[in-house]
């Protein structure tokens, strides 16, 4: 509908006041037009919006029969702007759309500028109704949210019918009205078209709602000119533009001084003063945070000067601070990764990818294997209770696969987020305090949807205890202790024998560790030094096998102080050891993970995950080592040994000592009954008797070495006296 000029909104001489504009003097009307010509002077003086680009007050208002609020010369405040702010318009250089509005995690590349916190209604491409649906109320929800409307009996406002779900779950139907409640506040508002009936059966529309929105009749009095100028309770240009004046300060840094009427080209024509983006805490008040624990990125504070920090060469910092308009450019972003042009409704000022990067050295980008484009993280959507749905293809290496940039609510507390800004919810604690779900953000991609299933793997009968329930006080073990998520790489293969130690490398990069000397290192060199953190002498564990000369702590074993050891760090004591086979020398190094590895995993030849992670073996060894006395011999009990020590061709032929074969099968003693996997810090070639087994003969029980492939025994073992027995 028209309206008519209401006198207030001219500055006229008192004379003009008298009399309705048909019914002027000439001279009232020359003050009629000077009052117009003042009211230019007054409101519309700054460029661009002035003479030199032609513009006056004409060019949007009209003085009688204007289309919109303001006697605008079209309806609504957008239309006015983009009548001029299009592709063939007079402002063709910064051109908009009405598509180019933004809805989060969908598309656009601009500030919505037809929204409130009832969010904004969108038609379907393919309607044939006049009728139109709006949103209304304030959105009450948590996280953002989308409600689909579809009309199930064709009418007109009361007759209609229509049914609706939301991504919530939630659903319902009902008549069409002019306020429907929907869910979470939000209600749907339908007006009658040109035609009837003005709504048709199967046509349908999308309410799109964003969380952590202030209900603008709220607004404190430094706000008032903002809410003022909002048009039937929704942001519009207006809302954040004054048209006629560069007077406020921007945001940004670049934009020219203001010298008095009539300057200030490029300072973004602001409402409100904004040089520390105050206007978007207008609308965005909730995130108004300085710490990530109350559940937004933190605005308005400096880029710590510390590691893991830099200063964002591509990034806007608002007085030195980051604000909201350091990650999001309000207008014209192609933060999606989609293509020249595109967006994802984000308005991010840099990719989804890139973003994060500008200030958080935390990660490498191109070789730690979540971070990277090509085969990092890429959320499949929440699995353990989680809501965040799958992200797109384009963000796959993005820090937000695990973090949230603004919060996302805890599955288990709604009304909190996760902590930090995840996804989901992720061990923290170092003393047993976490529920044993916090290793659903890790489990969520690791389960075999999209990469290697290590969640069953946890549940094999032994384990490293990742579960908080399973750990003992001052033992805890959780996913970031052995892979740091930012640096973690992928393993470029399964490493064999070698001749120096193996490196903590590939998905153990970056993770502190302790040194064969006992210091800490940060980060670890070598795979035994992430060993050594809990494993060494911080180990007050309950050694598997009774033994003559009893260790917990394996970083002594293997240190070299010991008569004897396995080589981790550096090589073993005994330089002939015919047995070794499968491309093991004496002069060979070998791992952790050598031994202790999945049971299922590529190191036994078979599909599962490589790692110390579980196994269905005890003390999570990659094979069978069957360590019970007395036990009918088969050679799959000792297949942990032959991985190595080649059983038919050395040992069963008693290469190395005379009676191997007699004891293992004959006597049925386990290899483990006279050695000691790890070191022996009394005899050597492993030699530490299993004392549930050996006993003492005349208060003895001794091995000494005679030579090459010579010993002899003072002991007593299955009832039979060694004294000084020779082999």
């Amino acid at each position: 509908m028209k309206r008519v000029h209401a006198w207030r909104d001219v500055v006229l001489a008192p004379a003009a006041l008298l009399a309705p504009a048909a019914l002027l003097a000439p001279a009232a009307l020359l003050a009629l037009a000077a009052a117009l010509a003042l009211s230019q002077s007054l409101l519309a003086l700054d460029p661009p919006h002035d003479a030199s680009w032609g513009i006056d007050c004409a060019s949007c208002h009209s003085p009688h029969g204007g289309f919109g609020g303001g006697l605008n010369i079209a309806e609504n405040n957008p239309n006015v702007c983009l009548s001029c702010h299009m592709p063939v318009g007079l402002a063709n250089s910064l051109p908009f759309s009405s598509a180019d509005q933004a809805l989060p995690g969908v598309a656009g590349t601009s500030h919505r500028f037809d929204s409130s916190p009832a969010g904004h209604a969108m038609a379907d491409g393919a309607n044939t109704s006049s009728g139109v649906l709006r949103s209304d109320g304030a959105f009450t929800g948590r996280i953002e949210r989308s409600y689909q409307i579809t009309i199930t009996v064709s009418g007109d406002v009361g007759g209609a019918m229509f049914s609706w779900t939301d991504s919530a779950g939630n659903a319902g139907a009902a008549t069409t009205a002019a306020d429907v409640p929907l869910a979470a506040g939000v209600r749907a508002r339908f007006d009658n078209g040109i035609s009837s009936p003005a709504f048709v059966a199967g046509d349908r529309w999308t309410i799109f709602v964003r969380n952590d929105l202030r209900d603008p009749d709220r607004l404190i009095a430094f706000e008032k000119p903002m809410a003022q100028r909002l048009e039937n309770g929704k942001v519009v240009c207006s809302t954040c533009h004054d048209q006629h004046s560069q007077r406020k300060t921007p945001a940004d840094p670049a934009a020219p001084p203001f010298a008095g009427p009539g300057t200030g080209e490029g300072r973004h024509f602001q409402r409100v003063d904004n040089d520390t983006d105050q206007m978007c805490l207008v609308c965005h008040a909730p995130r108004n945070v300085t710490q990530a624990v109350q559940g937004s990125h933190p605005v308005g504070v400096a880029v710590p000067a510390s590691a893991g920090f830099q200063t964002p060469a591509g990034l806007n910092l608002v007085a030195g601070n980051v604000s909201c308009t350091t990650c999001h450019q309000l207008h014209y972003s192609d933060s999606g990764g989609f293509g020249a042009g595109s967006g994802d409704g984000y308005l991010l000022a840099d990719s989804m990818v890139g973003l994060c990067d500008q200030c958080h050295t935390l990660g490498e980008r191109l070789s730690a294997a979540h971070l990277r484009t090509d085969i990092g993280a890429l959320w499949p959507g929440g699995q353990y209770g989680s809501t965040l749905p799958a992200q797109p293809a384009a963000y796959r290496g993005a820090c937000t696969n695990c973090h949230w940039p603004h919060g996302w609510p805890d599955d288990a507390s709604p009304a909190q987020d996760f902590p930090r800004l995840f996804a989901e919810r992720y061990d923290l604690a170092d003393d047993r305090s976490d529920p044993d779900d916090a290793e659903d953000l890790c489990f969520t991609c690791h389960d075999g949807a999209p990469v290697a299933d290590l969640r069953a793997t946890f549940t094999k009968a032994s384990v490293h205890p990742v579960a908080d329930s399973q750990q003992a006080a001052g033992r805890s073990v959780e996913c970031r202790d052995c892979h740091d998520p930012h640096l973690a790489r992928p393993r470029v293969s399964l490493p064999g024998p070698s001749s120096v130690p193996r490196p903590a490398s590939g998905p153990l990069t970056g993770v502190r560790g302790i040194d064969i000397a006992g210091a800490a290192v940060a980060p670890a060199a070598f795979e035994y030094q992430l060993c050594f953190r809990c494993h060494g002498d911080s180990n007050a564990g309950v050694a598997p096998t009774q033994r003559l000369f009893p260790s917990t702590n394996v970083r002594l074993e293997f240190a070299g102080g010991f008569a004897s050891f396995h080589p981790i760090a550096q090589t073993g004591t005994n330089p002939n050891v015919p047995s070794l086979y499968n491309g093991w020398t004496t002069g060979s190094i070998m791992a952790c993970t050598s031994c202790h590895n999945n049971d299922t995993g590529p190191g036994d030849g078979g599909t599962g995950t490589n790692g110390p992670h579980g196994s269905a073996e005890p003390q999570l060894l990659e094979r069978r080592y069957v360590t019970a006395d007395n036990v009918n011999f088969q050679q799959s009990n000792i297949r942990l040994c032959t991985k190595c020590h080649d059983y038919n061709n050395s040992i069963r032929r008693d290469k190395s000592f005379g009676e191997h074969r007699k004891h293992i099968e004959g006597e049925r003693a386990a290899c483990n009954v006279c050695h000691d996997p790890h070191g022996s810090s009394g005899f050597t070639k492993l030699i530490n008797f299993d004392t549930s087994v050996v006993e003492p003969h005349n208060g003895v029980i001794e091995f000494q070495s005679t030579g090459t492939f010579r010993g002899n025994c003072t002991l007593t073992c299955h009832g039979e006296t060694h004294d000084h027995k020779s082999y």
